[in-house]
């Protein structure tokens, strides 16, 4: 009786441990994402407080870190526009769309010093 079973059992231990590791990995990479945040912060707030001593004794200094971002996709007009529909045997159809875009982005990074 065990041996017929022998394959079923086998997947359901395949399937169980995939879904074991997937929530380990799952956990774990929260944690890092935390921990990093905590660790950049933390550099962050070592940095503004080097050079801020007074009479020997260090003033702690929080400052956050914003990031904006602004982006602008310019279409290229014209006959430089592609739609292809492709239907093949079996019954799949596939579309592409090809066109030419420019995109020019800005980043900016600015401090916010809190006492």
């Amino acid at each position: 009786m065990i041996l017929s079973k022998k394959a079923q059992s086998t997947a359901e231990y395949a399937i169980l441990l995939a879904l074991v590791v997937a929530l380990a990995a799952g956990i774990l990479q929260i944690f890092l994402k935390s921990g990093m945040r905590a660790k950049g912060q933390q550099g962050l707030n070592f940095l503004m407080n080097a050079g801020s001593t007074e009479l020997g004794v260090a003033t702690a200094v929080n400052a956050d870190l914003y990031t904006q971002e602004y982006s602008d996709t310019k279409v290229a007009g014209g006959t430089d526009y592609v739609d292809k529909t492709l239907q093949r045997q079996g019954g799949t159809v596939e579309s592409y769309q090809k066109q030419k875009t420019s995109t020019s982005s800005v980043t900016i990074e600015s401090l916010n010093k809190t006492q």
